[in-house]
């Protein structure tokens, strides 16, 4: 896919959780190489933490701004604690709390090898 549509519609969904009072902190695509798809890493609010919650929410989230959205569905995201290794070590030294795109590729953060990625949101202090 288009980074630049991975952009844009990545802030479409993020602003449309932020909306809903389930704005992500923090907000990236991540490429899978191996299949050659992107997936829309999310850590959800604070004191989110079960997982079918989450993805009920995102489905909601999503069907209620298709037109905003396009292609997109609650199944190109994936929820990510915070306290997974990409997510400490962005969390560590990229502070985006608004909207932006930081692309990055072949870092390793804690032993967890990221080929490529786009940070959309990053506020996990």
């Amino acid at each position: 896919m288009d980074q630049s549509t991975l952009v844009s519609s990545g802030h479409a969904l993020v602003s449309a959780m932020d909306e809903a009072g389930f704005g992500p902190r923090l907000a990236m695509w991540v490429h899978n190489t191996d299949s050659d798809t992107w997936k829309l890493w999310l850590v959800p609010p604070k004191g989110t933490s079960d997982e079918a919650a989450f993805y009920r929410k995102m489905v909601e989230i999503v069907s209620g701004n298709r037109d905003k959205l396009g292609t997109m569905d609650a199944g190109d995201t994936k929820m990510v604690p915070e306290t997974h290794p990409v997510a400490r070590g962005i969390g560590g030294f990229i502070k985006l709390p608004g909207l932006g795109a930081a692309y990055f590729s072949g870092n390793v953060f804690y032993g967890f090898y990221l080929p490529d990625g786009i940070i959309l949101r990053s506020d996990l202090r």
